[in-house]
């Protein structure tokens, strides 16, 4: 008789380090349908790191169960703590992961995740994943594909519909009605592309000048120590905030936390202010050296498939990859993500890879952004 599933999830707070140094210290550098159940699984132990609430979706069917599976969560707070993971020693424990689309090049560089088998993943093969998001060069190193989309959203305003009306602007957040009511999460990218544009108007984030995102930083930081309530290590930590009433409004936020407040009682809402915001597409990735990496491609294939999908869409409030299940979700979920006409929301909404990693002389590399961002960290 298969054993029930454990789930040990590691919930840790923030803990970035620049990507450079990470490699350098850890030595880094040097479809609709299921796979049928392999025996050979059986008793195995599975490490899976992501955000909370994707790993929802490894559990829509009895997968997992059926082959005696023993699933091992890690939740991050930012992705770069993937990075950092995997980087120092996390290399031959962790089976599978998601990371932001636009640091996958980088990693795959860094000799820390694996190139796919295309054979493997049935909505591949399939020819089901939205052209889109498959299409982005960010997902290949030297012509292979180092990563698999499977959801995707934007960093919209979260507001609390019961204390305020949904504000206009990012900027709108230092008007005194929300002083002290504001939450700002520890997310390096996120904050910095979504108020980048906000508060120096330049429309790619990803190429700022070191002035630029100075000033962006700047401004945080008095967000942050003049207006804000708290600076949450992660989202469901906000989402807990206006669940107990502390805030009514967020610097940034995520879709999914809907889902979260709702499961302790509170209704929250979200906005896509006009200066615009971040989309990301997450993408599955199997880190070098995965020691059950039959079972992370089968893991893929569930969260890729009818149920995993589904439960992104009305279980997290994502939106989603597979053409063929498109249609199955509700139409609040098709709505929302406007599937048939993507030009619509990706004029809000943007996909920008991550800053240039050797300098120009003009733009801020991604370390040297990453360097700045410290300073609201400790701030």
């Amino acid at each position: 008789m298969a054993k029930k599933v454990s789930d040990k999830s590691d919930s840790r707070g923030w803990s970035r380090r620049q990507f450079t140094k990470s490699m350098v210290a850890a030595g880094a550098f040097g479809a609709l349908g299921g796979l049928p159940i392999r025996s050979a699984h059986a008793g195995a132990d599975v490490y899976w790191m992501g955000w909370q609430g994707y790993d929802d979706c490894f559990r829509t069917t009895d997968y997992l169960e059926s082959n005696d599976i023993t699933f091992n969560t890690t939740y991050i707070a930012s992705n770069e703590e993937v990075i950092t993971k995997l980087a120092a020693g996390g290399l031959g424990k962790y089976d599978i992961s998601t990371m932001y689309f636009g640091y996958i090049q980088m990693m795959a560089e860094a000799g820390l995740i694996q190139p796919i088998d295309e054979s493997k993943v049935e909505a591949l093969v399939g020819g089901k994943i939205l052209p889109q998001f498959l299409t982005q060069e960010a997902l290949r190193w030297n012509g292979q594909l180092y990563g698999v989309p499977w959801t995707w959203g934007t960093i919209p305003m979260m507001y609390d519909p019961a204390a305020i009306e949904a504000p206009k602007r990012w900027k709108d957040l230092w008007d005194p009605l929300y002083k002290d009511k504001i939450g700002m999460i520890a997310d390096p990218l996120g904050n910095l592309y979504v108020w980048i544009p906000a508060i120096t108007g330049n429309p790619n984030p990803n190429m700022s000048t070191h002035a630029q995102v100075k000033e962006t930083v700047d401004a945080l930081i008095d967000l942050k120590k003049n207006h804000a309530r708290a600076f949450f290590q992660g989202y469901g930590e906000c989402a807990d905030a206006f669940a107990r009433n502390e805030i009514v409004v967020s610097a940034m936020g995520w879709e999914a936390m809907v889902s979260f407040a709702a499961a302790k009682g509170k209704v929250i809402d979200f906005t896509i202010p006009e200066e615009g915001t971040l989309m990301f597409m997450d993408a599955f990735i199997i880190p070098t050296d995965a020691p059950n990496r039959d079972i992370a491609y089968d893991l893929a294939n569930v969260c890729l498939g009818k149920e995993g999908q589904l439960s992104l869409a009305e279980g997290l409030g994502q939106a989603i990859v597979n053409t063929d299940i498109v249609p199955l979700v509700s139409q609040e979920n098709r709505d929302m993500y406007r599937y048939d006409n993507f030009a619509a929301i990706s004029e809000k909404a943007h996909l920008w890879p991550v800053p240039p990693s050797e300098s120009d002389g003009v733009h801020a590399t991604f370390d040297e952004m990453l360097e700045e961002y410290e300073r609201l960290v400790k701030a």
